[in-house]
């Protein structure tokens, strides 16, 4: 299954400015519910750690049509409740971004 996460975020220097909207898609093996936990691994720019977010899913929109074969199964609403680094062994149980 192929979803898209739209995740607000604060800058937490600053937590007047106006909030940031990440947008990225996961492959997942089915489709998260309300108050489920993403986890996803992205490598640093350095390319020495890995970086581990953990997002809590606030919506899910099912895609009725689909119009393409690539096109998102559903989208989803979240909020980055936590991020941490770790190493490229580390192993993480819920949902992986390939």
């Amino acid at each position: 299954m192929k979803i898209v996460v739209y995740c607000k975020y604060f800058n937490f220097k600053n937590p007047l400015d106006k909030p940031k909207i990440e947008t990225f898609v996961v492959n997942v093996p089915q489709i998260p519910k309300i108050g489920e936990t993403i986890v996803v691994e992205r490598i640093s720019p350095q390319k020495q750690f890995v970086i581990i977010f953990e997002y809590i899913v606030t919506a899910v929109q099912f895609n009725a049509s689909k119009e393409s074969a690539d096109s998102a199964d559903a989208q989803v609403n979240a909020f980055l409740n936590h991020c941490w680094e770790g190493t490229s062994n580390f192993k993480v149980t819920n949902f992986l971004e390939q």
